[in-house]
């Protein structure tokens, strides 16, 4: 029998959204799940009910956005509860990886017959995340965005912030150890990354597994603004270490220093600034995958452009 415990975000979602997720709560009764619902009251506290739960349930399901998820996989790594999503955030960037429906109701329905897998987390020194860690630009975009924003514009409010931080955008000195070995520029932005899809659209990482046992590095040089047009052309077109100034790398651990403290965040969340190690932390939590994700976008790595033509030419 499953046993749930739902960690909802009171100041996330609408009225339509708490509705439906109560509806989704209503099938789950019907469906035998014992469920028990648990609000936030202030920042961090989903850590400290997840980690408290999970000697109690088998499911611990985030209601909110990623900083929601991100607070309950800091409770439950290493546990043997799973973790379930229901997406009522602004970006639902893990409901997108899983393919999971955006209306609470149907994400419910979907964890119905969800399977369970054990998935790699990320490290930033001591916080975990599941999706990705970012240097530079988008973590100082993240920290410059408000709640009432994102409330108001949705995912607009990131665009919105972006114009003026990339207009004032250079490139600072930075040292990157990636498993020992040193990478050296100007950086604009350094992404770490667990999962394959930059906010759930970009594939930025795109060698990422989270079963795979390592992080995704990518890392984007430059002096200013200027770069960028280049540097993302190389992304959407997988030029990593073909474009000048665009570096891709598997890791175990990364080291990040710079010659001034540049913002970082995880998961959407701001955590601090540089310096900080970042570390792979193998099968290190339960999560329950809805029948819509595609292992190919998540669990397995993508095979080499070349075997992937030779399979081609054979058929």
């Amino acid at each position: 029998m499953t046993s749930a415990l739902v960690i909802l975000n009171p100041k996330a979602g609408n009225a339509d959204q708490r509705r439906a997720l109560a509806q989704g709560i209503t099938e789950w009764h019907k469906h035998g799940w014992q469920v028990q619902i648990r609000e936030t009251t202030r920042a961090n506290e989903a850590t400290e009910i997840a980690q408290r739960a999970a000697a109690h349930y088998n499911l611990v399901v985030a209601a909110g956005g990623d900083g929601t998820i991100n607070e309950v996989v800091n409770g439950l790594a290493h546990t043997d509860a799973a973790l379930g999503a229901i997406p009522m955030g602004t970006g639902n960037v893990w409901v997108r990886e899983l393919h999971q429906s955006l209306n609470p109701l149907q994400a419910a329905r979907q964890l119905l017959s969800g399977r369970i897998e054990t998935v790699d987390l990320g490290q930033a020194n001591q916080r975990y995340f599941l999706l990705m860690a970012g240097v530079g630009f988008d973590a100082a975009i993240t920290g410059s965005v408000q709640a009432n924003e994102k409330h108001r514009l949705g995912r607009l409010a990131y665009l919105v912030r972006s114009v003026p931080i990339l207009w004032q955008l250079r490139g600072t000195r930075t040292r990157i150890e990636i498993d020992g070995t040193p990478l050296k520029g100007n950086a604009l932005f350094v992404l770490i990354s667990n999962s394959r899809r930059y906010g759930g659209v970009i594939n930025i990482a795109y060698r990422a597994a989270i079963t795979d046992g390592l992080l995704d590095v990518c890392v984007m040089l430059g002096n200013s603004a200027l770069a960028t047009p280049r540097l993302l052309a190389g992304i959407l077109l997988h030029g990593h270490d073909i474009v000048p100034g665009l570096h891709y790398a598997q890791a175990h651990e990364i080291q990040v220093a710079c010659s001034r403290s540049l913002p970082i965040q995880v998961d959407g969340d701001a955590i601090g600034t540089t310096p900080m190690t970042f570390r792979s932390v193998p099968q290190a939590l339960r999560v329950v995958l809805p029948p819509t994700t595609d292992p190919n976008d998540l669990l397995v790595a993508p095979r080499p452009w070349w075997q992937r033509l030779r399979r081609s030419s054979v058929l």
